[in-house]
């Protein structure tokens, strides 16, 4: 049985892997809404902390965020998409997505227990977090490590940086949190639904 269980997880992590490279080298990996898009790379990883765990959710984070600095050594698309080269603001963000992600559904969980619907917010409630970790920690890292690289690229003051990296946060960090808890909260009911039917 535990052999069965461990060739699932690694199976599902293979998927999610995939699912990542997938959304990164296609357009699939941006929903648009109206005027702006949600990005949605960071969903798999995401779904991985839900379902198999703080551990899993750091390895798939790790990876997400190497898959991060590929792209942007290989495909970059903005001025600033070069400086994701550096591994502080590519990969280490995006190692705490899952684990966030994961004690977000955990604790909600407990909280909520067996109340209608309490599986679904929480990990409504899972996708949010993750999602806001990634914003956060991405723009976070960005400003503290390469300030000076951004102010150069972009030709703006630092008050007026700041500005925009906040206007980044409540428009498409809050578009993207509430895309993910969606999709997060679909993805995660329809595997439990799957594994008690077997």
């Amino acid at each position: 049985m535990q052999v069965l269980k461990d060739t699932r997880k690694l199976a599902l992590m293979g998927v999610m892997l995939a699912l990542t490279v997938l959304l990164d080298a296609t357009p699939m990996g941006a929903i648009p809404i109206g005027s702006v898009s949600a990005t949605i790379i960071h969903i798999p990883t995401i779904v991985t902390g839900v379902i198999l765990g703080p551990a899993a959710g750091f390895l798939m984070g790790t990876f997400m965020g190497i898959i991060s600095l590929v792209h942007a050594a290989t495909r970059p698309v903005t001025p600033i998409d070069p400086l994701f080269i550096n591994p502080l603001l590519s990969v280490f963000p995006r190692m705490f997505i899952g684990v966030a992600a994961h004690y977000t559904y955990a604790g909600l969980s407990r909280v909520l227990g067996r109340a209608r619907g309490a599986k679904s917010a929480a990990a409504f409630g899972a996708g949010v977090a993750g999602s806001l970790t990634n914003t956060i920690l991405v723009l976070g890292m960005l400003y503290l490590v390469k300030v000076r690289e951004v102010l150069e690229l972009l030709g703006m003051q630092q008050s007026d940086l700041v500005k925009m990296l906040l206007a980044i946060v409540t428009t498409n960090g809050i578009l993207e949190a509430v895309v993910a808890g969606i999709l997060t909260s679909a993805v995660s009911l329809a595997y439990f639904s799957y594994n008690r039917s077997r």
